[in-house]
């Protein structure tokens, strides 16, 4: 069951522990503490939750308000009981990222198969950080201004906003505007437009066990699976077909994308 990590203005880690799914129920759970204190960032707290080092535990992020970093919390823990010990802090090159009241998503926006971070910030900018190290084990150099906002305090969520297998993004800000930016290419930096002749197909959606993944029209192609938060769940070699067991993945929607030299189709499932 999924459950609700939630910031606040004080600059705490909010924990709501799903306890039904019908009807649903939350229960407000202590404060998220690491090495026995409660986190206290002082000041609008952002958290993100992700498997940041791919070791199948949920970690955090954690931006705030000023000096505007971002923290990082590995999971010393498990999976349903999550134990944090220290943190780091996320770096660009040889110095922190920082923009104040940093709010990050963790996303791989670029689809090259590796976690990026996105980061809504006071002065109106959306700023993408391109992983260039591994999944595993991300670093980051160099950012760049992917969207503006009318009004201060950025905000971001990323999502498949009109189902074409292309993450597009949701931005509100300090008036309360929200907006729907749709990615129109290939890539963040305007990949090539698909190809009419090109095509994906899938021989069952929903997906129960496994599926059958056929392409036409690639050549030296790979395939990326992923889910809605952008974590891969496959990263692999294209030739035309693939049979992917869908067994040790949660219940969920992923999506496919097949890319070469020309460019991405994608095609988004759900997975029972």
């Amino acid at each position: 069951m999924l459950d609700i990590i939630v910031g606040d203005r004080d600059g705490y880690v909010n924990y709501f522990r799903r306890t039904s799914d019908n009807p649903i129920t939350l229960t407000q759970m202590p404060k998220i503490a690491c090495d026995g204190v409660i986190i206290d960032v002082g000041a609008n707290s952002a958290p993100v939750v992700v498997d940041w080092n791919e070791n199948g535990l949920p970690d955090l992020l954690v931006g705030n308000e000023s000096p505007g970093n971002i923290r990082l919390y590995l999971n010393d823990g498990g999976d349903s009981v999550p134990v944090f010990s220290s943190y780091t802090l996320i770096q660009n090159g040889s110095s922190n990222i920082a923009h104040y009241r940093n709010a990050p998503q963790v996303f791989d926006l670029n689809g090259d198969g590796m976690k990026d971070i996105i980061v809504g910030a006071d002065n109106k900018n959306i700023y993408f950080y391109e992983n260039k190290g591994t999944n595993s084990a991300p670093s980051f150099n160099g950012f760049v201004t992917i969207a503006t906002v009318p009004n201060i305090g950025a905000r971001l969520w990323i999502d498949d906003w009109n189902e074409d297998g292309l993450p597009d993004m949701l931005t509100s800000d300090f008036d309360g505007q929200v907006l729907v930016w749709l990615q129109g290419t290939t890539g963040l930096e305007g990949g090539g437009v698909v190809s009419q002749n090109r095509a994906l197909s899938l021989n069952a959606n929903p997906v129960l066990s496994s599926v059958t993944i056929t392409g036409s029209g690639f050549e030296d192609a790979s395939i990326l699976i992923f889910d809605l938060s952008g974590r891969a769940v496959l990263n692999a070699p294209f030739s035309g077909s693939l049979v992917w067991n869908a067994d040790s993945v949660p219940k969920g929607t992923y999506i496919a994308r097949v890319t070469d030299g020309q460019g991405s189709v994608s095609s988004r499932f759900v997975k029972l």
